[in-house]
């Protein structure tokens, strides 16, 4: 496994730690500091789930499937899937509380992600074909 995809997993065990830690309430200091910030919050999931997008996609291989016609990459599906199971789960636990727009702010991360890989991989094959 090389350097990449090591850190991508260590990425993913971390925003699953983070997770426990935000279930049961032991953030700590910086569950404080975050909320001092104005959208701390909504910025926060924007950039760590976006970044669990890559992070899921790299370790995937950026593999995709097509659906109508549409390429769509596999670790982006798997990560709305679980992070949309996340959100509404809170509305059961008495710790969270469900919000849209933290949804939302989830849902525009992976969207960001998905398509810097997208561009990436685009701009990667027309410099293949340059050469």
């Amino acid at each position: 496994m090389n350097n990449k995809k090591l850190l991508a997993f260590a990425f993913v065990v971390l925003i699953i730690l983070i997770s426990i830690g935000a279930t049961t309430q032991s953030l700590g200091i910086i569950g404080y500091y975050v909320k001092k910030i104005p959208f701390g919050d909504k910025i926060i999931h924007f950039a760590l789930i976006g970044t669990l997008t890559y992070a899921v996609n790299l370790i995937m291989n950026f593999r995709q499937f097509n659906l109508f016609n549409i390429n769509w990459l596999t670790g982006s599906l798997i990560v709305f899937g679980i992070m949309t199971a996340d959100e509404f789960s809170q509305m059961f636990l008495s710790a969270r509380s469900f919000e849209l727009l933290d949804l939302s702010a989830n849902y525009i991360g992976i969207a960001a992600a998905s398509l810097f890989i997208i561009t990436q991989k685009k701009n990667n094959k027309q410099q293949q074909q340059t050469i």
